[in-house]
């Protein structure tokens, strides 16, 4: 597939609570062609046609897989539709951006790796604090030795954000903070220890915390 004049061309699926700032940085990008948004609501494509005229709208998630021109879907739906989606793309010849938590399992997140390696595509996760200039100038002060070893990191996150009802806090929340931890530590724990309680839904824990054994 051909970048229609030299932009990716990128379709969407899911325009709820993230997805519509997604498709705002997306119609922003000179490298990139929003040519597609898709969502089961016909109310927000209304709405998402209303901020973003130019761009197409569909509630039939197989337009976007059938498109021969979208080279690439971002999928900001809620997270028990990631690996079904995500898959179908993929085996569609389709690069995907996911949005965090990537998968409902470590299974199913590993599956999609593998897929995309075996279909030498790029699929990406959503974690957008690794972008962001305060994570990006800490991981400058740490690689330039200015605090010596890091021995220590504490986060804490609390704004509530949505409470979900399909996955707990710590599958929702925590992957903000462990990419960060990751990105700057460049190594893995070698132990985690997680602990939550529900509130809210039976069975989903609201809140909790995790702790990372270096």
């Amino acid at each position: 597939m051909k970048a229609l004049n030299n932009r990716i061309v990128v379709g969407v699926v899911g325009c709820g609570y993230w997805g519509p700032n997604l498709i705002r940085n997306l119609g922003q990008l000179a490298d990139c062609h929003l040519k597609v948004i898709c969502d089961a609501s016909e109310k927000r494509l209304s709405h998402m046609q209303r901020l973003h005229p130019g761009v197409a709208t569909t509630n039939r998630f197989e337009d976007l897989l059938n498109d021969s021109e979208i080279q690439a879907v971002v999928v900001a739906t809620p997270v028990r539709f990631h690996y079904e989606m995500a898959k179908a793309c993929l085996n569609a010849g389709k690069h995907v951006f996911i949005e965090k938590p990537m998968a409902r399992t470590v299974e199913e997140a590993e599956k999609l790796v593998a897929l995309a390696d075996q279909q030498g595509l790029v699929i990406m996760v959503g974690h957008t604090f690794l972008f962001s200039p305060a994570v990006r100038r800490m991981k400058e002060i740490i690689a330039a030795g200015d605090i010596g070893e890091v021995q220590y990191i504490s986060a804490r996150r609390l704004n509530l954000g949505l409470f979900q009802k399909d996955i707990n806090v710590a599958w929702d929340l925590a992957p903000h903070d462990l990419s960060i931890i990751l990105h700057l530590l460049e190594e893995f724990p070698v132990g985690v220890s997680c602990q939550g309680s529900c509130h809210v839904t039976r069975g989903i824990e609201a809140n909790g915390t995790k702790i990372r054994k270096r």
